[in-house]
């Protein structure tokens, strides 16, 4: 059984390290400026690792999901791995081996996502979320560049 409290640090763990997808609205305008707006609207959400509750871990991925749903088609991929980490990581049982490592392993497979979704905020709207982490498989954020 999950503990409230045990669900809530793994969530924020997987949170913070910003390891995130969603299904865009087909009624949404995938517009830099829709996006930035949206980043905008979002942006103390994107950035929060301070959860306490179940509605905060609702809301974070709620934010999540809102801000993907208006991803240009340059970053939408990135925006639906990085969605789908928020969502295995708003689910995860930390008393389970196999959901934590679950959660590990999403993180993981998603940070080349998440560092271009930060780059791609970043030079497009002029705001952090997160922070870019260099990896094997990707350049650091100063040398990234968007059509």
């Amino acid at each position: 059984m999950r503990t409230s409290s045990t669900r809530l640090l793994a969530a924020v763990a997987a949170v913070s390290s910003l390891a995130f997808a969603a299904c865009g609205g087909d009624d949404v305008e995938r517009t830099e400026a829709n996006y930035c707006d949206r980043v905008n609207a979002h942006l103390a959400d994107l950035n929060t690792i301070s959860l306490s509750t179940e509605a905060d871990i609702d809301r974070i991925v709620s934010a999540w999901q809102a801000v993907a749903e208006a991803a240009p088609i340059a970053i939408e991929a990135e925006w639906k791995t990085m969605v789908a980490n928020v969502q295995t990581a708003a689910t995860v049982d930390p008393t389970d081996n196999a959901s934590m490592q679950k959660v590990a392993d999403t993180a993981r497979a998603s940070e080349p996502s998440a560092n271009r979704v930060i780059a791609y905020t970043q030079d497009k709207c002029g705001v952090v979320i997160g922070q870019v982490a260099a990896t094997a498989n990707t350049e650091p954020a100063a040398t990234t560049t968007f059509p």
